[in-house]
């Protein structure tokens, strides 16, 4: 009966998340009166939109960690352990990333500043991917309500790296379809995301720049 229990509950939140969702998506209309034509099919078009970025975002993450499960795992924990430092260090980040971008393409010769911003917009989004798949894990982590590893192996179901990763697409998925509260979510968990990477070093844990020391004689 537990067992069923701790199965039903998660899937029971994640439901009612996705129900939540759906009603909410036309409310934006609501509040003009009634519902056009030219409304339905531009709330269609805009949730079609948003679906086929997050079946993209599903298939990114499955590749990620299936590729990379414990530096995804190893930066989910530490997301959980110091988000005021992940969130501080995202914040610092875009904003370099910004003033970085407007410096190469206004203070830098063309033919010098086009490869630097090439190479910024390269890193950042390779950034901004590895780290949301991070919340995705994290959101997993929280919707399934384990705190230890023995907690999740004695599962038989909501278990492993993959269906964490899983279940925070689909959480956050039903949530970005919520209009004005979605997108802010969605720019909340990048800026977690982005600090996140940077603070693991993308999950490795190793320095940024090889350390020089003195060969003793």
């Amino acid at each position: 009966m537990r067992r069923a229990l701790r199965l039903f509950l998660p899937l029971t939140a994640v439901a009612a998340t996705l129900v939540t969702a759906m009603v909410a998506a036309p409310s934006s209309f609501r509040l003009r009166g009634p519902i056009t034509v030219e409304d339905a099919m531009a709330t269609i078009q805009n949730t079609a939109v948003i679906v086929s970025l997050l079946a993209i975002w599903m298939f990114a993450a499955v590749g990620f960690t299936l590729l990379s499960g414990r530096e995804i795992r190893y930066s989910s924990l530490e997301m959980r352990a110091s988000a005021l430092h992940c969130f501080a260090l995202g914040l610092v980040a875009v904003t370099s990333f910004v003033l970085t971008a407007i410096v190469f393409s206004y203070l830098i010769p063309y033919h010098v500043g086009v490869p630097l911003l090439f190479a910024l917009g390269v890193i950042a989004i390779l950034t901004k991917i590895y780290g949301t798949i991070a919340v995705f894990h994290a959101v997993g982590m929280l919707v399934a309500g384990t705190r230890t590893r023995e907690q999740l192996a004695r599962r038989r179901w909501l278990r492993g790296d993959l269906a964490m990763v899983v279940v925070g697409v689909i959480v956050l998925g039903a949530l970005r379809l919520i209009p004005i509260v979605g997108p802010i979510i969605w720019a909340l968990a990048s800026v977690f995301g982005i600090g996140t990477a940077l603070a693991t070093k993308f999950g490795r844990r190793e320095p940024w720049f090889l350390a020089w020391r003195a060969v003793e004689s």
